[in-house]
C-alpha cells in the first residue's frame, strides 16, 4: 500500500521514475581523418597552436676519442745489431735531444764490420801499390797493357769495398778513425723517453723488438671514432673542441688533421685524427676524451618539442587545417635546439601545429 501511494504521488506531481534523455556534446569529433573540436569542447581552452618556423640551426656531433702520440714525432728504438747491452744513459721520463746517447752494445757483428773495414783498407793499399808498379813497368816497356788494366780493375774494386764498409760503419754511427769501442745508439729525435724495456746485460738479437720509445709530446693526436652515418659531418681542417675525463670542466681546441679513407667493418666507424697542441704536456697518451664537431649553421624548420606525440614507432604532430580542426601528420625529427626540435620531413614553414596538450587530441 505504501509503494502504491508513493507511485500515485509521483504521477500527481508530473514526475516519472525513468531518467530523462539529455543531448551531451562530445569533446571532439573525428570525421574523414580530421579532428574537430565543438564550440562547447573543454579541450579548446587547453590547446595552444603555433606556426612552424624556419631558423638557423647548428648541429653538433660528439664522439669518443683517445689521446695518442704523433707518429711523425715518435721514434721506436730497436737494436741495430744482435748483441749485449752494456750501459744505459737514459731512463723513462728523461728529456733527450737529437743525438743524445741512449745505450751502448757489444756485438759480434760490430767486430765483423770493423774487421771488414780494416781488411778493405789493407786490400786497397796493396791494390794501389800493384797498379803503380804495373804502370811503372809499362812506362819502361817491360810490363804489358793487360797487366796494367788488371791492376787498375783490382784497385777500383778495392775502392768500392772501402766505400761499402765505411758506409756500414757510418750507419752504425761509428767513426772509422776511432775503432775498437762499443756500439753507441743515439736518439734520432728530440723528446722524452716514454718507455724502456731493456736493462744492462741483456742480450738482444731480434731487430724488430722495441727497446725504447721516444716521443715529442708538444703536439699529440686525438683519434676519434665517427659512426658511418655521421661521416658527412666531418671534414679536414675543421676546428673542434674536446673535453677529457682527466680535466673536467676544461675545453681543448684542435683541428682535424685527416679523415681515414677506410671504414672499420666491425664497428662501422671511421677514424679521424685531430691535432692538439700540448705544450704543457697535460695530454697523456691513452687518456679518454670526447670530441665535439661543430657544423656550419643551416636553415631548418623547427617546432617546440612539446608539439611531438610518440605513437608506437612513429612521431606525429597535429596540424591545424581550419579553426579548431586538425589532422595528424607523421614527421621526421632532427637534433634538438634548446626547447625546439628540427623537423627534417613532414612540415613546411608557417604550418600551424598544436604545441601544448597535443596528446588530448588522441
Amino acid at each position: 500500500m505504501k509503494r502504491l501511494a508513493f507511485a500515485l504521488a509521483l504521477v500527481a506531481c508530473g514526475h516519472s521514475s525513468e531518467p530523462a534523455d539529455t543531448d551531451e556534446t562530445p569533446p571532439l569529433v573525428r570525421e574523414d581523418g580530421t579532428i574537430k573540436l565543438p564550440e562547447t569542447s573543454p579541450i579548446r581552452g587547453q590547446l595552444k597552436v603555433e606556426p612552424a618556423r624556419t631558423q638557423a640551426v647548428t648541429e653538433t656531433l660528439q664522439v669518443p676519442a683517445q689521446v695518442e702520440t704523433d707518429p711523425t714525432t715518435t721514434a721506436k728504438i730497436t737494436p741495430p745489431l744482435a748483441g749485449r747491452v752494456l750501459r744505459l744513459f737514459v731512463h723513462v721520463g728523461d728529456t733527450v735531444k737529437q743525438g743524445t746517447p741512449l745505450f751502448t752494445m757489444d756485438s759480434p757483428d760490430l767486430v765483423a764490420a770493423q774487421s771488414d773495414y780494416l781488411h778493405a783498407q789493407s786490400t786497397l793499399a796493396q791494390a794501389e801499390r800493384d797498379r803503380k808498379r804495373q804502370q811503372d813497368l809499362k812506362d819502361h816497356g817491360v810490363g804489358s797493357q793487360k797487366d796494367l788494366e788488371q791492376a787498375e780493375t783490382a784497385e777500383k774494386i778495392a775502392h768500392e769495398d772501402v766505400e761499402r764498409t765505411t758506409t756500414r760503419l757510418q750507419q752504425l754511427k761509428i767513426d772509422p778513425g776511432n775503432l775498437g769501442k762499443p756500439l753507441t745508439v743515439y736518439s734520432p729525435i728530440p723528446g722524452r723517453i716514454l718507455d724502456a724495456t731493456v736493462a744492462p746485460g741483456e742480450f738482444r738479437n731480434d731487430p724488430t723488438v722495441v727497446l725504447m720509445t721516444i716521443g715529442d709530446l708538444s703536439k699529440v693526436w686525438l683519434t676519434a671514432n665517427v659512426p658511418e652515418k655521421d661521416v658527412s659531418k666531418v671534414e679536414k681542417n675543421e676546428q673542434v673542441t674536446a673535453t677529457l675525463t682527466a680535466y673536467p670542466g676544461e675545453t681543448f681546441n684542435g683541428s682535424v688533421l685527416f679523415v681515414a679513407d677506410v671504414l672499420d667493418p666491425d664497428t662501422r666507424t671511421l677514424k679521424v685524427r685531430i691535432a692538439m697542441p700540448n705544450d704543457a704536456s697535460r695530454l697523456k697518451p691513452g687518456m679518454f676524451a670526447t670530441v665535439t664537431f661543430h657544423e656550419h649553421p643551416v636553415q631548418a624548420i623547427v617546432v617546440p618539442q612539446t608539439a611531438l606525440v610518440v605513437r608506437g614507432d612513429k612521431t606525429i604532430v597535429f596540424k591545424e587545417v581550419a579553426p579548431w580542426t586538425y589532422v595528424q601528420k607523421e614527421v621526421m625529427t632532427g637534433v634538438s635546439q634548446g626547447n625546439d626540435i628540427v623537423i627534417v620531413k613532414g612540415l613546411a614553414d608557417d604550418e600551424r601545429v598544436v604545441t601544448q596538450n597535443a596528446v588530448l587530441l588522441q
